[in-house]
């Protein structure tokens, strides 16, 4: 069976705000990509900066020294740092079974939102909010280890 991306998309945080046309316009973007259980979907410090979304499946997120730092299960989005920034990937991504991801070229991605920049501003929002998000929880714990 075929994965319906509109519909897959539709539901992620990145596409909050969007219209059904828009979001139709970064489907469009997107292929499908299968990895198999213990594949590398992304390598840190690899400077391709192509967006995941995880459709299926669960992935695990590794630091440098391969301590799991996060799972990334349907919903989850690899790679939106080096969309913001263009730097190397911040971590290592592997596949924890079978995984399917919609892949967005950045290029792509980044041409469509020069494109339309209601489409840009409005995914870039939800990018920058859940990054903050991120650094809120980072700060939370960073204040837990500190008052110890």
């Amino acid at each position: 069976m075929a994965l319906d991306l509109h519909a897959a998309l539709s539901s992620n945080y990145l596409m909050r705000d969007l219209d059904p046309r828009q979001i139709s316009e970064v489907a469009a973007l997107a292929s499908t990509k299968e990895f198999g259980g213990g594949e590398t979907l992304v390598r840190q410090f690899a400077k391709d900066a192509d967006l995941m979304i995880v459709l299926e499946g669960r992935a695990k997120i590794k630091s440098f020294s391969g301590e799991e730092i996060a799972e990334a299960g349907p919903g989850s989005v690899i790679g939106e740092m080096s969309l913001i920034d263009d730097k190397p990937r911040s971590a290592t991504v592997t596949a924890a079974g079978p995984v399917t991801v919609a892949l967005i070229s950045n290029s792509a991605l980044w041409g469509l939102m020069d494109r339309e920049p209601q489409v840009g501003k409005t995914i870039l929002l939800n990018v920058g909010r859940i990054l903050a998000a991120r650094l809120r929880a980072a700060n939370v714990a960073l204040d837990s280890v500190v008052e110890r």
